[in-house]
């Protein structure tokens, strides 16, 4: 039986703080891909941070704009308890821990795949720890901003620890105009690592309609897109 694309649906930072806000994600793209289950698995994505470890002390308690967008959008563990036990009734669910104590957290929620984002696909203690950690968990990894060496190491890294992992071409900009897509460099990373180069993280603006098709033309299989809703 051919296993069915997966759609992640990444929530970040979106849910901005607010659990209620959250839940409205949620449901409202429940709603929008109940007619293509048939053809694809959807999954929702969080992220977790250990504040106190991830920024640095001299800028905690600044008004830093980057700083401001974690620290305002906190939730609490009774709050993404909450926010997982209702996402896990209607999505698969996945996490991106950006840290060792979240890698902890993420194990304890006992989610369906641990998601590394581009920026710790070379990250060596974190994946070292996580390596000891996550047992048979599926594990997706976005290379976006990696050179061909530090693919080469990051795959290979995954392989020597026996860790199913997927790959993910991924453009690390912010958002990505469609000339800078580049879809041919996910075509040439297959020809070389074949299915393990299993998907495409889009990065691009909301209007953009073609390049998820293009890759899945190409033989993509993960299909990774921030969401939203437009307001609370």
């Amino acid at each position: 039986m051919i296993q069915k694309p997966l759609i992640i649906l990444e929530i970040a930072n979106n849910h901005m703080g607010d659990l209620i806000f959250g839940k409205k994600i949620i449901s409202s793209y429940h709603k929008t891909v109940k007619p293509f289950r048939e053809f694809f698995d959807f999954a929702i994505k969080f992220q977790f941070r250990d504040i106190e470890t991830f920024i640095h002390p001299k800028y905690i308690n600044t008004n830093h704009k980057q700083v401001l967008r974690f620290v305002e959008t906190q939730l609490t563990d009774k709050e993404w308890k909450e926010l997982i036990s209702f996402s896990k009734k209607k999505f698969k669910i996945i996490c991106t821990p950006f840290d060792e104590k979240s890698v902890i957290k993420a194990i304890k929620f006992n989610f369906d795949y641990i998601k590394i984002a581009s920026c710790s696909a070379d990250e060596w203690p974190l994946l070292e720890f996580l390596a000891k950690k996550i047992k048979n968990k599926k594990v997706i990894c976005s290379l976006g901003g990696a050179s061909f060496s530090q693919i080469k190491k990051t795959i290979s890294f995954f392989n020597n620890k026996r860790i199913n992992a997927s790959f993910l071409y991924c453009v690390a900009k912010y958002p990505t105009n469609p000339e800078n897509l580049n879809l041919n460099f996910f075509k040439e990373l297959r020809s070389i690592y074949g299915e393990q180069i299993a998907g495409f993280s889009t990065h691009e603006m909301p209007d953009e309609n073609l390049s998820g098709s293009l890759a899945l033309a190409m033989g993509a299989k993960i299909f990774e897109k921030h969401v939203s809703v437009v307001s609370k």
